[in-house]
């Protein structure tokens, strides 16, 4: 194996993340564009994987070798997809702000730094270890769980593309196939995907005594960190879901689905339904933030209304009726 400053190549891979997405960060300032920006993700993960296996250079790592490969393919599968998308919708609403801003801008490109090391954090463990132990029951457990992490995200986001690409399907909500029995059954997917990554950690872990190194959990619990409270679902829901509640029947379509859908572990619409809302937020991650609340929107609705009046009053003064 051949390391360069570090044992497990940890700080090699930081170091080419962080290259690697200011080459990208300098591409999107100067063209004023966030296209790459998903798929400058994307490809850090590869290349880091590919990177730390390769330095590796031991062909008995059969662990290291089957986990990058299944890791890989997930990546390039999702990149290539969130780049075609966002290259059919010209842009992305998140950076409709921060584009103009080089400063603000960078707090994207940092933020994906961290975000792409701490995931990648079981994977360059596996590959900076060897191939001892010998493959276990975890780690075919292990393959299993991101190959259907994999292919359920996949389902999930081709059946989503292709209902909206149906434009009889606007204004609806996507309750078909996957989508039925979980609101963010590509979130699922990813979250098995990490979680599977690092249980092929776990065995060279255990065997060699190297308790330390179980921080990179980070990976599957930083990941759901994200998609539960910061860039994934909420996002997508509270005060977002607005775009559902235009008419009478589309809200009480949504309502039912919501109701009776969980947010992210899949769950029969039957069987979910029933569940208190005390037991769907404290086991089924169905937190209150995720609601609509039509309060808060009349709220804001009326103060923008009041901040509109004033800003005509100053701007455009009414005239006085000529006198008699």
């Amino acid at each position: 194996m051949v390391s360069v400053i570090d044992g497990d190549n940890f700080v090699l891979s930081l170091i080419v993340t962080i290259v690697i997405q200011l080459i990208f960060y300098a591409f999107a300032v100067a063209f004023a564009t966030e296209n790459l920006y998903d798929f400058a993700g994307g490809l850090n993960y590869v290349i880091v994987f590919v990177l730390t296996i390769g330095l590796n250079d031991d062909v008995e790592n059969v662990r290291g070798i089957v986990l990058t490969a299944l890791v890989s393919l997930s990546r390039v599968i999702l990149a290539g997809f969130l780049l075609y998308r966002v290259l059919s919708r010209k842009g992305d609403a998140r950076f409709e702000e921060a584009r103009q801003n080089p400063l603000q801008f960078l707090v994207y490109w940092v933020f994906q730094m961290l975000w792409v090391f701490l995931i990648s954090s079981p994977v360059i463990y596996v590959n900076g270890r060897g191939s001892d132990p010998d493959l276990g029951a975890v780690d075919y457990v292990a393959f299993a769980f991101i190959a259907f992490g994999i292919i359920f995200q996949l389902t999930a986001d081709l059946q989503k593309y292709a209902f909206r690409a149906d434009k009889a399907n606007r204004g609806k909500v996507c309750d078909i196939g996957v989508w039925s029995i979980s609101r963010h059954p590509n979130y699922f997917g990813e979250v098995v995907i990490w979680w599977g990554a690092f249980m092929c950690a776990v065995t060279p872990i255990q065997e060699r005594g190297d308790f330390g190194a179980l921080w990179v959990v980070v990976s599957p619990l930083f990941t759901m960190f994200l998609l539960l409270f910061v860039s994934g679902i909420p996002l997508a829901e509270g005060q977002k879901l607005s775009r559902f509640m235009k008419t009478e029947e589309s809200k009480e379509a949504f309502l039912k689905y919501f109701s009776s859908v969980p947010p992210l572990i899949p769950c029969l619409p039957v069987c979910y339904a029933p569940i208190p809302s005390w037991a769907k937020c404290l086991f089924c991650c169905e937190f209150p933030f995720y609601a609509y609340d039509e309060k808060q929107v009349a709220l804001k609705e009326s103060k923008h209304d009041m901040e509109s009046g004033k800003k005509d009053s100053i701007g455009h003064p009414v005239s006085k009726a000529p006198s008699a």
